[in-house]
């Protein structure tokens, strides 16, 4: 007989929650989706044209699906990226206001 974990709660839950369904997340994960699919299809494209012959195209039907790694790496640091501790390190320091 197949058991269920009981589903998360207290702290955790919240803050996994707040993290991928926050309205942020759902604008990163939207971002995310339209460039990998886009990078994705412009490397199929350079496939095709490197097939016809096109000999450069080789290049940039390796390109593209790196530039879609890219997008993956750049999505997971955003969604676990801690808002407070991204506006605590961007707030400039009180020494740097003295005249």
């Amino acid at each position: 007989m197949c058991s269920r974990l009981p589903a998360p709660t207290g702290v955790y839950a919240l803050v996994v929650r707040k993290r991928w369904f926050s309205r942020r997340a759902f604008l990163l994960h939207f971002e995310f989706f339209f460039l990998a699919s886009a990078c994705l299809v412009a490397g199929w494209w350079q496939v095709t044209r490197a097939l016809k012959g096109n000999g450069l195209s080789w290049v940039y039907s390796a390109e593209w699906p790196g530039f879609a790694v890219l997008a993956i790496l750049a999505w997971w640091h955003l969604i676990h990226e801690d808002p407070e501790a991204y506006r605590a390190r961007k707030q400039r320091p009180s020494e740097w206001d003295e005249d």
